[in-house]
């Protein structure tokens, strides 16, 4: 009776000293572990149109030889422009190394429309634009052709750190990072 005791005592203490290191802010890829803005839980659920294998057909082209992350400049929204675009260079630059041993150029494009983003996107340079509350009222990540847009509905912060366009920046990151998981590359 003392040994089933001391068992269920010893059962307790371990299970109380394993700890869960589900992190929903990080994701390991490429033998890296990656931090996140977005609970990437969350990200998950951003839509994107018209699917996820056309995004990734235009960011995982070996013909990319370059890619413009293009924005309106606007003074109360730069800022959050600014973060995006680095988490979008940094980790496709690893995303990039990992599919194809190399990384790419990338460009930041302020533009006056999105029609202009538009019109330099190709095959060689896609276009990802970010769009903030001013230019939209979805959280979404949409493939048109080489011109992608990533757009968030709002900056609000509220009950947590991240915003509607740091989703959608991390669902295309997560679009492209979990390709080999559905054997799609």
């Amino acid at each position: 009776m003392k040994i089933i005791i001391l068992t269920i005592i010893l059962i307790i203490f371990l299970s109380g000293c394993v700890e869960n290191s589900y992190d929903a802010y990080s994701k390991e890829f490429a033998g890296i572990n990656l931090r996140f803005r977005a609970n990437l839980d969350e990200a998950r659920k951003v839509p994107v149109y018209p699917n996820e294998t056309t995004l990734a057909a235009v960011l995982l082209n070996k013909d990319v030889e370059e890619i413009g992350i293009a924005y309106i400049p606007n003074e109360s929204q730069n800022s959050y422009y600014l973060v995006d675009s680095y988490e979008l260079t940094y980790k496709l630059s690893i995303i990039n190394k990992y599919y194809f041993g190399r990384t790419k150029f990338f460009d930041s494009i302020p533009v006056n429309s999105s029609l202009e983003a538009l019109t330099i996107a190709t095959k060689q340079k896609p276009i990802i634009m970010l769009m903030g509350p001013s230019q939209t009222n979805s959280t979404i990540v949409n493939v048109a052709g080489y011109f992608i847009t990533v757009q968030g509905k709002s900056f609000e912060e509220i009950n947590t750190n991240y915003t509607d366009l740091d989703l959608a920046t991390d669902k295309l990151l997560l679009v492209l990072m979990e390709l080999e998981t559905q054997n799609s590359i």
